[in-house]
């Protein structure tokens, strides 16, 4: 994957078969690099959280609070939490992989034309207008274009 960043407070270690699991649970495979970041973290605080929202107006930069993972046992933490509470509000076809300080979520295509490309969703969208806003054409790229700054979590190294 191009460059995996670090996390902290992410959920139990993960297997293939955790994977598998919420796949068939969920109906749709996920993307490769999703797998791969999943394994490695299950989730959790990125130390690069910054992350630039092309279009919408008057808030150029977004700060992830949080990826989900699986297993995790604070229940909002986990993807399947996430996708099914969501599933009403969130436009078809999107994981959420994360959050936001506040309620909008970063979410990854997992079907159609648009699938593997990685969106910032806007929970507080007035009725109307546009609430998806791309990010990336694909998790690694986002992954990649993630900056810190002093307010970013420090992971120590041991």
């Amino acid at each position: 994957m191009a460059q995996l960043v670090r996390t902290t407070e992410g959920g139990p270690p993960l297997s293939e078969d955790d994977l598998r699991s919420f796949e068939q649970r969920c109906g749709f495979k996920l993307p490769h690099t999703l797998r791969e970041f999943l394994l490695a973290t299950n989730g959790g605080r990125p130390e690069r959280d910054l992350f630039k929202i092309h279009g919408l107006k008057g808030n150029p930069l977004g700060r992830i609070h949080l990826f989900f993972g699986l297993k995790d046992p604070v229940e909002s933490c986990n993807l399947d939490w996430n996708l099914e509470v969501f599933q009403e509000r969130i436009p078809h076809g999107l994981l959420p992989i994360a959050t936001t300080e506040g309620a909008d979520k970063i979410c990854l295509s997992v079907a159609g034309a648009d699938a593997g490309r990685v969106f910032y969703w806007d929970a507080h969208a007035p009725v109307g207008e546009n609430n998806l806003h791309p990010l990336a054409d694909n998790l690694g790229a986002f992954i990649s274009a993630l900056r810190s700054d002093a307010l970013s979590p420090v992971i120590l190294k041991s």
